[in-house]
């Protein structure tokens, strides 16, 4: 007969026997659980490492590239790459490698890529090439114009602009009582009297000396007592001017427009300029002008030189049915400079960089 005690004894030990026996199993699934982890982590180790095709970390391809010989992941790679997250810890994010597809597309833009330098996915390449039909949009340091680009630019005389010593510009102006109302307090100085303009015809004149071209300034009145016919007196002193020196190479009749400020001013690095208007004139039935194709040519060197090197500062040419004493010379120009609202000393500016430009023309031409 079993007693109570021998009872509870045996149940205990059929109660061990059986957690032993749940425990071993659970152990036992346990460790293929694990293994098949390991074998797992093993294969995406492998498979990742041995497919040199997919896009793969720039770090992770330098780190690989040392054991490429053995083609087998170390034991770090396993845990990292076999456990999911434990690789974007362990490596900080950088750019990947695509290997693109091979195909007729691809190929041929990498052999226009290689031989011309083109790219037709980024048009900006194409902005790159000298390509002439897109030379237009090329930038460069020198402006695009020059004297051999212009059709009918007339040939400077190369005996007398390689030389200093003879005056190469002439300057003189047609309307000489011309003022500027912030500097005079009126448009015109009255009684024959010379105006700011005539300054700023000087300054002009100085400027192209600094520069060394050797100029001459005429400061003769033609404008009284006769406003409306001074065009008549101003011919004679320009022919006089050229008679007299024939190394001259340019001639301009320096005036002021009459328009409001705020259509003759500009800011150019932030100080205030006059800007300048070219005027061409073309002539008429009975007043011949022969030389205005090669003055405009001539004009449109000057604007498109000032308004590369200080953009704005340049009005434009007019084209004007008349002659304004330009028949008497290739390269004639009338110039004007700001307006009456303006004050000398922008046109004083203006008229510096104009001297600029036009030392800039003579040298290039030599």
């Amino acid at each position: 007969m079993v007693t109570r005690k021998e009872r509870k004894q045996s149940t205990q030990n059929r109660l061990w026997n059986d957690f032993l026996q749940v425990h071993s199993t659970s152990k036992f699934f346990n460790i293929v659980l694990i293994g098949f982890m390991v074998l797992l982590a093993s294969g995406i180790s492998i498979a990742t490492y041995l497919n040199l095709t997919s896009a793969i970390p720039v770090s992770g391809s330098a780190y690989y590239g040392q054991y490429l010989p053995s083609l087998w992941p170390q034991g770090k790679d396993v845990l990292f790459l076999g456990i999911p997250g434990l690789s974007r810890i362990a490596q900080p994010p950088s750019a990947v490698k695509i290997t693109p597809e091979l195909n007729a597309e691809t190929i041929a833009h990498k052999l226009v890529l290689s031989f011309a330098g083109i790219d037709f996915k980024d048009l900006r390449s194409l902005f790159s090439q000298e390509i002439p039909f897109m030379l237009a949009f090329k930038k460069t340091g020198t402006p695009t114009v020059s004297a051999a680009s212009l059709p009918n630019f007339p040939k400077f005389d190369a005996k007398n602009t390689t030389s200093s010593d003879n005056p190469l510009v002439a300057i003189y102006h047609t309307h000489t009582a011309e003022a500027f109302i912030p500097n005079s307090g009126v448009s015109h100085r009255p009684g024959g009297q010379r105006g700011d303009i005539v300054e700023v015809g000087l300054a002009l004149a100085k400027q192209l000396e600094k520069d060394g071209v050797k100029a001459i300034h005429s400061a003769t009145i033609h404008d009284y007592p006769s406003f409306m016919k001074a065009y008549g007196p101003s011919e004679i002193t320009a022919q006089k001017l050229l008679t007299e020196n024939p190394s001259i190479q340019m001639i301009f009749d320096i005036h002021r427009d009459a328009d409001k400020r705020e259509n003759v001013t500009a800011v150019v690095n932030g100080v205030q300029m006059a800007k300048i208007t070219i005027v061409v004139a073309t002539g008429q039935q009975d007043l011949p002008q022969p030389h205005w194709q090669q003055n405009h040519a001539f004009a449109k060197l000057i604007d498109a030189k000032l308004n590369a090197k200080y953009p704005g500062i340049c009005r434009g040419i007019q084209l004007v049915e008349w002659r304004y004493n330009q028949h008497l010379h290739p390269r004639a120009l009338l110039v004007e400079v700001g307006s009456q609202e303006s004050s000398k000393e922008e046109a004083v500016r203006s008229i510096e960089v104009l001297g600029d430009v036009l030392a800039e023309i003579l040298a290039e031409s030599r």
